[in-house]
């Protein structure tokens, strides 16, 4: 039995998504014995060596015309090499030990993260950035951060978010009210798959403990005039992460992917 922390990371024109997943693996491997990484990404990516335990080359790159690459999320179920898998996206970082949480993950097929939380800890149930998610009543899951293990019905999940994905035009105009999404998002795709395959959410697992820090602006209820930057000052004091005075323990979904640079201004 193998447990893992897998995602996938492809390069645009504004992000080098690659130099960030290595931030990601490090803070895994700081924080964490159970430390296992897969990065999935494409033939283009320059990957350092020494830095993953397994790098996976997509075969086909469906996102390889798009700016925000999204359209290959479906395939981590396949290209996964452990038995229990937690995927994750690249612009996060750990900032505390979880390997007590395999404990309860690997009891179930699937466990989704519902909701997010602010700096201060606040659960967000109705983010401002998902008014779609009201209109269809979809389920508030984030794909950021989901566990799964190699079981049929995971496999299930992940042949709904392949039909999803493929035939986005056609789900957007017919399974969807007011989506006008040009490409797939996969917040939108793990919803939807989730409702599909299990309508009245009877399996649904909601951990409070499996969430995550969002960084938009919004969520964190920050004025227009300011960034989340300048308004929650970031910084490290040893190896404690503290957002607008609170030392985070939850994995931190940060939106700004230079803020990690940022942050070495204000290191302790």
């Amino acid at each position: 039995m193998s447990k893992g922390f897998v995602w996938v990371a492809q390069n645009n024109a504004d992000t080098d998504y690659i130099k960030i997943s290595a931030d990601l693996c490090a803070s895994i491997k700081k924080t964490c014995v159970q430390n296992a990484v897969c990065l999935i990404t494409d033939s283009a990516a320059q990957v350092p060596d020494g830095i993953f335990d397994k790098v996976v080359q997509i075969h086909h790159d469906d996102s390889a015309d798009h700016q925000w690459k999204m359209s290959n999320e479906w395939k981590v179920f396949k290209y996964s090499p452990f038995t229990h898998t937690v995927k994750l996206e690249a612009d996060m970082l750990l900032t505390k030990n979880i390997d007590w949480w395999w404990n309860f993950l690997c009891q179930h097929d699937m466990v989704f993260s519902y909701h997010c939380r602010d700096y201060r800890d606040n659960v967000i149930e109705n983010s401002p950035y998902r008014k779609l998610f009201g209109k269809n009543l979809l389920p508030d899951v984030y794909n950021g951060l989901h566990y799964f293990r190699r079981s049929r019905y995971a496999m299930e999940f992940y042949k709904f978010c392949e039909a999803i994905t493929k035939n986005w035009n056609y789900v957007k105009e017919n399974l969807l009210i007011n989506c006008h999404d040009a490409v797939p998002t996969t917040d939108v795709v793990y919803a939807l798959a989730s409702k599909l395959q299990d309508p009245d959410q009877m399996h649904k697992i909601d951990y409070q403990w499996f969430k995550f820090i969002h960084g938009k602006e919004k969520i964190n209820h920050v004025a227009p005039a300011r960034t989340l930057y300048n308004y929650v000052s970031p910084y490290m004091v040893e190896d404690d992460l503290y957002l607008g005075g609170y030392r985070i323990n939850r994995i931190w979904h940060y939106n700004d992917k230079k803020i990690k640079d940022k942050m070495h201004d204000r290191i302790f």
